[in-house]
C-alpha cells in the first residue's frame, strides 16, 4: 500500500469537500449583489425554478474554474510528502502555497464570471434578464445559465495556466523521466 498516495487522496477529499461548501456558499452571497432585487431564498421557497437554474449555473461555473486549482494544490502537497528533506517549515510553506493558489483561483473565478455577466446584461438592453428570472422565466434563466457556464469553460484553461506559472514545481530532466 502506498501510504503517501492514501494520505494525498484523503487530503484531496477533505479539501474538496471543505472548499466545495465554502465556494458554494460564497457564490450564493457574492452573486446576491449581482441579482439585485431578487431574494434567492424567498424565490426558492416559492418554487421559482428560474432562480434555481441561475444559482445552480453560478455554483457550477465557480466549481469548474476552481477545480483545477485544487488538483494543483494536491500535487504540491503530494510532492512535499514525497520529499525526504521536508521539515515542518516546508509543510507550512506548502500549506500557505496551496491556500493562496486556491483562494486566488476563487477570487479570479468570482470576479471574471461577475464582470462577464455585468457586461453581457448591459449589452442586452432590450432584455432585463433579472426581472424575467424573478418572474420565473425559465427560458431566460437557461439562456443566462448557459452563458455563465460557457464563460467558466472558456476561463478555466487560461486561469489554470496562469496559476500553474506561480507554482514552484521541481525541474525535471530527461534522466528523471528515463530519457
Amino acid at each position: 500500500m502506498d501510504i503517501i498516495l492514501l494520505i494525498t487522496g484523503l487530503v484531496q477529499i477533505l479539501l474538496s469537500l471543505f472548499l466545495g461548501i465554502l465556494f458554494v456558499y460564497s457564490a450564493s452571497k457574492v452573486f446576491q449583489k449581482l441579482t439585485r432585487g431578487i431574494n434567492e431564498t424567498e424565490e426558492l421557497k416559492n418554487n421559482n425554478v428560474a432562480v434555481a437554474i441561475l444559482n445552480g449555473a453560478i455554483v457550477l461555473a465557480i466549481i469548474i474554474v476552481v477545480r483545477n486549482s485544487i488538483e494543483t494544490a494536491i500535487t504540491i502537497f503530494s510532492n512535499t510528502l514525497r520529499n525526504p528533506e521536508a521539515v515542518l517549515m516546508t509543510y507550512v510553506k506548502t500549506a500557505f502555497l496551496m491556500l493562496g493558489h486556491i483562494v486566488l483561483a476563487g477570487i479570479i473565478a468570482f470576479a471574471a464570471v461577475y464582470v462577464a455577466l455585468l457586461i453581457f446584461m448591459r449589452l442586452t438592453k432590450d432584455l432585463d434578464e433579472l426581472k424575467e428570472i424573478k418572474e420565473n422565466n425559465i427560458a431566460v434563466s437557461i439562456f443566462l445559465s448557459v452563458i455563465i457556464i460557457a464563460i467558466a469553460l472558456l476561463l478555466e484553461p487560461g486561469l489554470r495556466t496562469m496559476l500553474d506559472a506561480l507554482i514552484p514545481f521541481p525541474p525535471v530532466s530527461f534522466i528523471d523521466i528515463g530519457g
